[in-house]
């Protein structure tokens, strides 16, 4: 059984060839590959590095006892205590961390516009190559666009 999308028009028919779109060389998908978990990397190294590098508050290591902690809540830390799962300073700085406060969550303004902005760029870059690469697929399937158009009032028939 053949395939008749497959096999090309004959010639002398006149109707034109099947359609074959470019091909990506191997040599092109790696390099696509390497930039894309360059990129992967990049982020993260970078989220990392800045998440350790932001000063943490220190906090004194206070008893168990001590800790705004319900009963079931210090038995689980002491038996991480216990086990050398955690330390005290630990459980005092997450615990700390945990407490209710007005400002546990500021939100720098000039970040978000950067990173508003930044998205917006980045967007209107993937718009505009998505258009091109659309236009280029457009005039290979079906030719390039006539260069001068036909105005309102031509017809384009003939008399």
């Amino acid at each position: 059984m053949t395939d008749d999308a497959a096999t090309p028009a004959p010639a002398a028919t006149g109707a034109p060839a099947a359609y074959r779109p470019p091909q990506q060389s191997v040599r092109g998908q790696l390099l696509d590959a390497v930039v894309v978990l360059a990129l992967i990397f990049v982020t993260l190294f970078a989220t990392t590095y800045l998440t350790e590098a932001a000063e943490t508050p220190t906090v004194d290591a206070r008893p168990l006892a001590e800790l705004p902690l319900t009963p079931g809540e210090r038995v689980q830390y002491q038996k991480m205590i216990d086990s050398g799962t955690a330390d005290l300073a630990t459980i005092a700085a997450a615990v700390e961390a945990n407490q209710a406060s007005d400002d546990k969550y500021d939100i720098d303004v000039l970040a978000l516009v950067g990173t508003a902005l930044l998205l917006a760029l980045y967007l209107g870059f993937v718009y505009r190559t998505s258009i091109r690469e659309y236009r280029e697929v457009i005039d290979e399937k079906f030719g390039p666009a006539p260069s001068d158009r036909t105005s309102d009032t031509d017809t384009g028939r003939t008399p």
